[in-house]
């Protein structure tokens, strides 16, 4: 059958290769090598899966392993030896190996066992190599957003830059001022959408800094007060003192507050409330501090709350003013929140505001160990908590600034802030 996976079996000792073709009957389309040159030989001929010795006559297993993985990084290679030495394990994956039999396990277990062993690292490997093709796609997409479309637009504006200082007749001022609004949000979309794949695709590594999670939060908060005063909105800030030093990316947790504040501000009605807060907080049994952003805006409807963080995906209601946004504001956030290893969740009731809690793990002795900058693997999220149904409550707090209000209106400036739902 020709769905049957392809399996080297590189053993020097023939009554072992005897013993595991009985095994697996007809299992496998399975071929033998007898030496390391033999191995070395069937390389080229790409097996799904390879069962490797470690000792050989003429060469040592390690290094064929590492020559294997060095031609496919995806092929599936299993270590099967006698020795029972954890510097022998330690060599094996080091040299990337994707598992470790001994010889009395691989001739005793039960041959089903080994068999779903066998798949399931083929399987595994399998859909490392679809990732890493998607990755390289996005890769290649990022390149052509960046250079054939993105820079057009910045030509564009420019271009609309210098007719918006010529003297043109009214009609025509008004035809490049529309002109100029609608270049400056597809170029705002372009940038998001960028932004989202740069995330996604890990091309783009967070550059951690010990840092308490209220300074990015302040950032934030100081450059968007003006927003919120042009809709005489009154923001109540609570900022959690003492709490502990954490591994962050500063400049994306300053994206993640910024999406999420825009979006408050955007979707509360003028004379409304915004409550920021920060403070400690458990899950799991894991320390970490939350972000909590509520408002008393017109809230999300039901059918749209298990959409909200997709892709493109913008919520039937405008902003209360009218603006709109590109849809990968939220969806942004979220993979921030889970590249720090943490989660974000809105909870809303429809017209009874909306609120976000962001979590973030604090790493415990991390802040000592590690380097003043760093960059690590992402990619782990945690589930967090609701919210009370009633919506968002204003009370005191022990670091309390109310921001005032105003009268102007500035709905041009609100939709260039962020990216919106």
């Amino acid at each position: 059958m020709t769905n049957k996976l392809s399996v080297l079996l590189a053993d020097d000792e023939a009554i072992i290769r005897r013993k595991v073709r009985m095994m697996f009957g007809d299992k496998f389309r399975m071929d033998e090598a007898a030496t390391a040159e033999a191995t070395r030989a069937a390389i080229g001929k790409d097996y799904e899966a390879v069962l490797l010795d470690i000792v050989f006559p003429d060469g040592n297993g390690i290094e064929l392993c590492a020559e294997i993985k060095k031609h496919d990084p995806h092929s599936t290679v299993i270590i099967t030896s006698s020795m029972e030495s954890i510097d022998a394990w330690n060599e094996a994956f080091q040299a990337g190996a994707d598992g470790y039999l001994e010889k009395k396990d691989l001739l005793e277990l039960d041959p089903r066992k080994i068999e779903l062993i066998i798949t399931n690292l083929v399987e595994r490997n399998r859909l490392r190599r679809e990732a890493d093709e998607l990755n390289a796609k996005q890769a290649e997409l990022l390149s052509v957003l960046s250079h054939d479309v993105r820079a057009p637009f910045q030509a564009l504006l420019g271009t609309i830059e210098l007719l918006r200082q010529c003297r043109i007749p009214s009609d025509a001022a008004r035809n490049v001022e529309t002109l100029h609004n609608c270049a400056r949000e597809q170029l705002g979309f372009i940038n998001a959408l960028l932004e989202l794949l740069r995330l996604e695709s890990r091309t783009m590594e967070l550059r951690l800094l010990s840092s308490e999670i209220n300074l990015p939060v302040n950032q934030c908060l100081q450059s968007l007060k003006i927003l919120a005063l042009q809709k005489e909105i009154q923001v109540e800030i609570n900022l959690g003192r003492d709490l502990p030093k954490m591994m962050v990316d500063i400049g994306r947790m300053a994206q993640l507050v910024n999406n999420l504040m825009t979006n408050a501000i955007k979707f509360t009605p003028r004379g409304g409330k915004i409550a920021v807060m920060t403070k400690l907080a458990q899950r799991n049994g894991i320390m970490g501090c939350e972000i909590i952003i509520a408002d008393t805006g017109i809230g999300i409807a039901a059918e749209e709350r298990e959409k909200i963080f997709q892709r493109f995906y913008r919520g039937r209601a405008p902003g209360t003013e009218g603006e709109t946004g590109s849809g990968l504001g939220l969806a942004i956030c979220k993979k921030i929140a889970q590249l720090h290893g943490g989660s974000l969740e809105l909870s809303s009731g429809k017209t009874k505001g909306t609120m976000a809690i962001a979590w973030f793990p604090v790493v415990a002795g991390r802040e000592s160990s590690a380097p003043a900058h760093q960059s690590v693997p992402r990619d782990q999220s945690r589930v967090g908590q609701g919210l009370q149904k009633e919506g968002p409550s204003f009370a005191p707090a022990n670091t309390k600034r109310a921001v005032g209000t105003g009268t102007s209106r500035s709905q041009s400036a609100l939709s260039r802030a962020g990216h919106g739902r």
